[in-house]
């Protein structure tokens, strides 16, 4: 998947229709004369701004599109209303409906995909397909009501019969088996990866990538390379054997044992009660033997020593937190959603990182990653990942509450330029507004009393 752009309305504080491009500025018509898409769109988009400008925001809305479409035909139906987030900082946006569309590539076709809804229903959605330089519509929907085009084919009102109002037709078309939406709906699933990186996911990345060692899906070389390019005195990542339980996961238990109580079981443990004594006992799942099997080699005085994964720097965690999945994408196409990309790591790293998706001889696939930063030294020409104007986003909140999304490449521009300073500088915009007069009375008792008078 090559994402063109991205359109979110009406989401948190995006009040009115905001609009990311990857898109550059030298294609002018609906499609490449050459049909290189790869060499049309930019393969990264760094976002700035200042604090609660909106730039999670942007990256919040990328990932309730994805959700939306996983989860309106299975958990949502178990919701009374549908999780909307609307601008609440006005009254006729609370009340409306929000909006989320792409503009993406699939295979060789560009498709536009998008759908509005608020909390009760989904109220309009559409999909088009360009097999020339005109779109063609695939279906439209406004509430219940569907309208299809000859080339989907696949007996669509069946589906549309069976979708409900708080689902999006096309999850409910691929859980009923229509192969093209089916298709669409796997390429924008697979190919949008978002990656939590708060401080609060840490738990999470850490099951993630011990499950993948468990399932086979990450390699522990990958691992190891991954370490050993950041630097951190990791010389290889292994499954101590001898520290694996001697339980025999591969055996059924006894008879007279049963699943104890599963609203409280744990996600890495499974608990069982005995049927005549009560007694209770514990398996552990493979992923915590994994864990506990899994040994560090750290650099030392004399040698190496092996330190468990609990051991690891949150450092050390969020580079293979993130790192692990940018390696997927590259290798499988697609785009990476980074929110706060320079979060525990260091700058250098966030600079491999976008080296890896910029340049051609790294990333074959055309792979994209949309990111979030404070990190300035990204816009220095010092930096060997210096973004460009096109690549290169700022977001504003103004005096209403309501957040914008423009580009550098909205302003004129020259490539001897320091953007980093001019950013700083204020002549973009997208900067903290700071009052520092209020200091005075935090820290000055008598200023204090003048201002309370």
């Amino acid at each position: 998947m090559i994402l063109l752009r991205f359109r979110v309305e009406n989401h948190r504080s995006i009040r009115d229709e905001a609009e990311l491009s990857l898109v550059r500025p030298s294609l002018t018509t609906t499609r490449p004369k050459d049909e290189d898409w790869i060499g049309a769109t930019t393969r990264v988009a760094g976002i700035y701004g200042a604090n609660a400008s909106g730039k999670s925001t942007v990256a919040d809305a990328l990932k309730f599109f994805r959700a939306t479409i996983v989860e309106s035909a299975t958990s949502w139906n178990l919701r009374k209303t549908i999780p909307q987030e609307p601008f609440l900082l006005d009254p006729d946006s609370k009340s409306s409906p929000s909006g989320y569309a792409v503009d993406v590539v699939l295979g060789s076709m560009r498709y536009q995909y998008g759908f509005e809804l608020d909390e009760s229903a989904v109220r309009h959605e559409w999909l088009y397909d360009y097999p020339s330089t005109k779109h063609r519509v695939l279906f439209e929907r406004n509430g219940q009501e569907f309208n299809f085009g000859r080339s989907l084919i696949g007996a669509p009102r069946r589906h549309a019969s069976a979708t409900g109002e708080r689902e999006l037709f096309l999850s409910k078309a691929r859980s009923n088996g229509h192969e093209l939406l089916g298709s669409v709906w796997s390429e924008l699933v697979d190919g949008l990866v978002i990656a939590d990186f708060s401080e609060q996911d840490r738990r999470l990345r850490l099951d993630q990538i011990t499950d993948g060692i468990a399932d086979g899906s990450i390699d522990l070389r990958d691992v190891t390379t991954l370490l050993q390019v950041a630097d951190i005195g990791i010389t290889e990542v292994a499954i101590d054997e001898s520290a694996t339980s001697d339980a025999d996961h591969s055996a059924r238990p006894e008879s007279a044992w049963q699943p104890y109580d599963a609203k409280k079981r744990l996600p890495s443990i499974y608990v069982e009660r005995h049927r005549r004594t009560g007694k209770t006992r514990v398996w552990l799942t493979e992923r915590e033997e994994v864990k506990k099997a899994l040994t560090f080699q750290h650099l030392g005085f004399d040698g190496t020593f092996p330190l468990s994964v609990d051991a690891q720097s949150t450092g050390t965690l969020s580079w293979l937190s993130l790192a692990l999945p940018a390696l997927t994408i590259l290798r499988q196409g697609g785009v990476l959603v980074v929110d706060e990309i320079d979060a525990s790591l260091h700058p250098q790293l966030s600079q491999v990182i976008l080296r890896m998706f910029k340049d051609p001889d790294y990333n074959h696939t055309g792979a994209q990653l949309v990111f979030t930063t404070h990190d300035t030294y990204l816009l220095s020409n010092q930096s060997d990942s210096v973004l460009l104007p096109e690549e290169t986003w700022f977001t504003e909140k103004h005096r209403d509450g309501a957040t914008s999304l423009f580009s550098l490449s909205d302003f004129p521009t020259r490539d001897d330029q320091n953007f980093a300073k001019r950013y700083l500088d204020g002549r973009y915009g997208a900067v903290p507004r700071t009052a520092r007069s209020f200091l005075a009375s935090l820290l000055d008792p008598e200023a204090r009393e003048t201002t309370d008078a």
